[in-house]
């Protein structure tokens, strides 16, 4: 099971057995049966319905198609605007659950990011406890670059935030590599930090325009997606041969079991993020820009 948060607790209603209000969406290589608490309205659904369409389209143009035929998705009704936390599993069948206010408007939908993130999970195979970094660092990192290609982000806000929440995942005191430091920080933003470097390297060591997403593309190709379990080992190893590379299992063969920081002020600097801009004279401004489209 994967989670942004703790699972929500259920509504009142679907407590009470009520049943909910399912619609059908088609997406790029698969369908979505959304599933509302009987409280929305038919102006709420419509509302939410967009926003769900315009997640996994977006997730969708970033893997080349949905990541798995059929999801199901609810989401929780409750009172006020806004989303809540989100949680994905797997048993006994594909399942998003998303608590959201009745009276979120179009404006929050379009600003969410925790159903991406939460449909990112799809596209990789569940993973041992130990691992779980992997599945948050690449939806925490992915969900920024899906969104930006989709163009629900601009760029240069993603970069500056990065700039502000990568450090938060840098190894500090006794840590002990990535699978054997479950802090919160370092498996959201260690993880991301780690999917970062490695998006660099990639296209670094190939061409520009061949990295993660590819790799990742090429994991889906070979059969692993959410209603599988394979270990990082074999994740990393099929998402580097899509590109006849082994650079992310070499980053996991360093990083796992010993703390690895990383050179964010090199890193920023090469790829032309600053305090106030983006440069396109830095030495890697071809590769950043190809990281969000």
């Amino acid at each position: 099971m994967a989670a942004c948060v703790a699972a929500p607790a259920l509504g009142t209603d679907e407590a009470a057995g009520a049943q909910p209000v399912i619609e059908r969406l088609a997406v790029p290589g698969g369908q979505i049966e959304l599933q509302f608490t009987p409280d929305f309205s038919a102006a709420q659904r419509k509302r939410a319905g967009a926003w769900v369409q315009r997640s996994a389209d977006a997730i969708a143009l970033y893997f080349g198609r949905f990541p798995v035929p059929e999801v199901e998705l609810l989401l929780q009704g409750g009172d006020g605007a806004g989303v809540g936390g989100g949680v994905t599993s797997a048993e006994p069948s594909l399942l998003i659950r998303v608590r959201v206010g009745r009276d979120t408007t179009q404006a929050q939908y379009r600003a969410d990011w925790v159903l991406v993130h939460e449909m990112v999970h799809l596209a990789l195979p569940r993973v041992p406890r130990a691992q779980r970094w992997l599945h948050e660092g690449a939806a925490t990192y992915i969900e920024a670059v899906a969104r930006a290609r989709a163009g629900l982000l601009q760029p240069a806000e993603v970069w500056h935030a990065w700039m502000r929440q990568m450090p938060v995942g840098q190894p500090r005191g006794d840590d002990r590599g990535l699978d054997h430091t479950p802090t919160w920080a370092r498996t959201y933003w260690g993880g991301a930090m780690f999917f970062l470097q490695a998006d660099v390297r990639l296209r670094r060591r190939g061409t520009p325009e061949r990295g993660l997403q590819q790799a990742l593309q090429g994991v889906l190709a070979a059969g692993g997606d959410y209603r599988v379990v394979w270990d990082a080992p074999r994740i990393l190893a099929a998402a580097d041969a899509a590109l006849r590379q082994t650079t992310l299992s070499e980053m996991y063969a360093d990083m796992k079991d010993q703390p690895a920081p990383a050179d964010l002020a090199t890193l920023w600097r090469e790829l032309g993020v600053s305090g106030d801009a983006l440069r396109d004279d830095a030495p890697l401004a071809a590769v950043r820009r190809a990281i969000l489209g």
